[in-house]
């Protein structure tokens, strides 16, 4: 058997399994984080702008700013990669749909852009707020917050306009064989600012990898590390201060130990933000610097460096598509105003009731103390049972547990019952014994 044959048999089949693979991907995959993502992305701006009526922390607004960002790259993630594949069954190039590339290609990168900038700004400000509070005191303004999110964002578009100018559509014509027709169809290519070797030096090896690629990850990494700490520290020193005692810790449930522990929490779920995109943003990265070193069309020519980058673009949207779930899970500000906002609606208000039905109980009791022979009651706080007293004047004692804390109301008749009774038995105890 020719081992050329058998070479060239493995290396189809390795060509097909990836485009099999590349188009489940980022057709099928892609499409259903996509449209996921983007519904649970807006209800969560929905959710952070409705709480800023009842006043809106600063970390809020780079939470809103990123999803804005996050949910701009699920749409031309959507638009460069999935609906080709779901319509012609893999990417296109040439055709009537390579029209919108230019843009599309464009705003792709100022979208991921713009998202590490803005995961770079939150890593800083919460790096600031643990390891040096009293800086961000000064710079953690809400008016300042929103002045420096717009700057970054600006700052993205303007470092993305040179993209606009590497690809363009032009007319490819040619003549039908059979008829000899000519026809011309639309195709994408680069142009010679693509190919210029200074440009593609300074702009996508320089320029990229200082302030999109590898710097920012490298500096993300260090950041997320530092704070880490931090938050353990911050989580030992409480235990010190306040150690596993059921007195001590009544004693320190303050306001201020709330606080903290609210703000610990909102640390951990931003850490998370920050560590979730990192592992998405090291696959592009890798590839990236893959293909400033071996050359773009050397890096595309390889079926597995072909079904890397589709990896890790899916990697991407499966960060933008899971913001909701830790904000959620890890948010109680988020969680509790969610939960306002669907009670406030009537489908929400009656999905609670039926959740809610059945496991409130009404339990008609009454807490009877231990009389002494005097008739003075004891101390009913150090009696650890609760005594139930069946009786036809007692009908207006109930213990109320929906609330958690156990009440008890006596009735007066009730209390002069039993206590009537009680004497009735001691002045017959007396009779006998005399």
């Amino acid at each position: 058997m020719d081992p050329t044959v058998t070479e060239i048999d493995d290396t189809s089949l390795l060509a097909l399994l990836v485009e099999m693979f590349s188009h489940i991907i980022n057709g099928y995959l892609t499409a259903a984080f996509v449209i996921t993502g983007v519904v649970l992305n807006l209800f969560s701006i929905f959710i952070f702008l409705r709480c800023e009526r009842t006043g809106t922390p600063a970390i809020q607004y780079y939470l809103v700013t990123l999803t804005m960002w996050q949910t701009a790259l699920l749409c031309n993630a959507f638009l460069l990669y999935c609906l080709p594949n779901l319509i012609f069954g893999h990417l296109v190039s040439n055709g009537s749909y390579v029209h919108i590339y230019p843009y599309v290609y464009t705003f792709a990168n100022t979208t991921h852009t713009g998202s590490v900038w803005i995961v770079l700004t939150l890593t800083i400000d919460r790096y600031l707020a643990l390891c040096q509070p009293l800086k961000h005191r000064a710079i953690g303004k809400r008016s300042r917050v929103k002045r420096l999110m717009l700057v970054v964002s600006l700052l993205a578009v303007l470092f993305s306009v040179p993209r606009f100018f590497e690809v363009h559509v032009e007319e490819v014509c040619g003549a039908d064989r059979r008829t000899g027709e000519e026809y011309c169809i639309p195709q994408i290519a680069r142009t010679n600012l693509y190919q210029d070797g200074l440009y593609w030096s300074v702009y996508h090896v320089i320029l990229a990898m200082l302030f999109v690629t590898l710097c920012p990850c490298l500096l993300l990494c260090a950041l997320t590390a530092r704070i880490s700490i931090e938050l353990r520290n911050a989580v030992a020193q409480r235990r010190q201060l306040c150690p596993p005692n059921l007195d001590i810790d009544r004693r320190c449930k303050t306001k201020t130990t709330v606080y903290s522990r609210k703000e610990h929490k909102a640390n951990i779920m931003l850490v998370l933000v920050i560590a979730k995109f990192l592992i998405s943003d090291i696959l592009p990265t890798v590839a990236d610097l893959l293909e400033n070193l071996v050359g773009a069309e050397t890096f595309m020519s390889s079926p597995l460096a072909s079904l890397f980058v589709d990896i890790s673009n899916f990697l991407l949207v499966l960060n933008c598509s899971s913001n909701f779930w830790v904000f959620i899970i890890w948010g109680k500000r988020f969680r509790k105003s969610v939960k306002n906002f669907i009670v406030s609606t009537k489908c929400g208000a009656a999905l609670y009731k039926m959740t809610q039905f059945g496991s409130e109980t009404d339990v008609t009791s009454v807490l009877i103390p231990t009389v002494s022979p005097l008739g003075a009651p004891f101390d009913t706080k150090r009696s650890p049972k609760l005594h139930l007293a069946v009786s036809s004047k007692c009908t207006e004692a109930k213990t109320y547990a929906s609330t958690g804390n156990t009440t008890a109301r006596f009735s007066s008749n009730c209390w002069d019952y039993e206590k009537h009774s009680m004497l009735q038995q001691l002045e017959r105890q007396k009779l006998l014994h005399s």
